[in-house]
């Protein structure tokens, strides 16, 4: 069998070839590389409807096109349209890696684009560095990829926000318990210029902590959380020697009343631990 060539494509202008190679979802067509090319909205609102139905193209440059929000609502909507067809596939497909930069989407262009991130199961990388991107529009990112569970690296220099904030409680919020278990586990990268000092740090550490995979990051920032909040134990009315077995049932399901009702269901010996030095004593793993 002939194997398929994939096509790293970067064509002059916006063509009906193209087109209707996207339309007809070309196989061998992976990347667009379509920079500098003075799309406007207009020219992207096209492109988006030939790829509403292409689960090939796995990479989109459009960076440095005049894109505003209105070509950010096209591209979000084709976002959204993707993966609704990923609904009832184990695999998703669609663009994974979607470069924005140096456009002027604003805060209202990010509006659209985060509406579109928040159950996204296929976008792995976003550029959308240099995009006039202030406070607003970083807390709408950040409010999105609280419920997104792919993103893994987010590019955002040369913008107009002052401050990390949003993006340091998105991926660690330490409200309550519950809000731990719920932060971003899976944001591993964030690309920024200079001058956030403490916040890039702070935002650093969390990530690193990321970094260690999906599970075993909520397993960590729990027990950060916990370690600093006893009272949550004590309100348990349980030994913290069995703090491992219900931090590995957070870790699994990240669900928080499944982890109360499980230990406020166990008979209270069970939290006995036997000081006893014997072969017998009731061992964390058994709950």
């Amino acid at each position: 069998m002939k194997k398929l060539r994939k096509e790293i494509y970067t064509p002059t202008d916006l063509n009906n070839h193209l087109l209707f190679r996207l339309e007809s979802n070309d196989r061998s067509l992976v990347r667009v590389i379509f920079c500098s090319r003075n799309l406007g909205d207009q020219g992207v609102r096209l492109l988006a409807e030939a790829l509403r139905g292409n689960c090939n193209l796995s990479a989109l440059d459009l960076s440095s096109n005049r894109i505003e929000s209105e070509g950010a609502h096209s591209i979000a909507s084709l976002l959204i349209h993707q993966n609704n067809m990923n609904s009832n596939l184990d695999m998703a497909r669609g663009i994974k890696t979607l470069i924005l930069s140096e456009n002027n989407l604003g805060d209202d262009g990010v509006r659209s684009v985060a509406r579109a991130l928040e159950n996204n199961k296929s976008l792995e990388s976003l550029w959308v560095d240099d995009n006039s991107i202030g406070a607003v529009g970083l807390k709408l990112l950040s409010h999105s990829l609280q419920k997104n569970q792919r993103l893994e690296r987010l590019h955002l220099k040369h913008n107009s926000f002052q401050s990390l904030s949003p993006l340091i409680e998105c991926a660690f919020n330490k409200k309550s318990l519950n809000s731990v278990a719920e932060s971003n586990h899976t944001l591993k990268h964030v690309f920024l210029n200079c001058g956030y000092s403490y916040e890039c740090d702070e935002l650093e550490r969390i990530l690193k902590i990321n970094r260690l995979g999906k599970v075993e990051a909520r397993r960590t920032k729990i027990a950060m959380y916990l370690e600093k909040h006893l009272s949550v134990l004590l309100q348990l009315d349980m030994d913290t020697l069995v703090l491992p077995r219900m931090l590995c049932i957070i870790g699994q399901n990240g669900n928080m009343s499944t982890m109360y009702r499980l230990v406020q269901n166990l008979p209270s010996e069970l939290f006995l631990i036997s000081r006893a030095n014997n072969d017998d004593p009731m061992d964390v793993e058994y709950l």
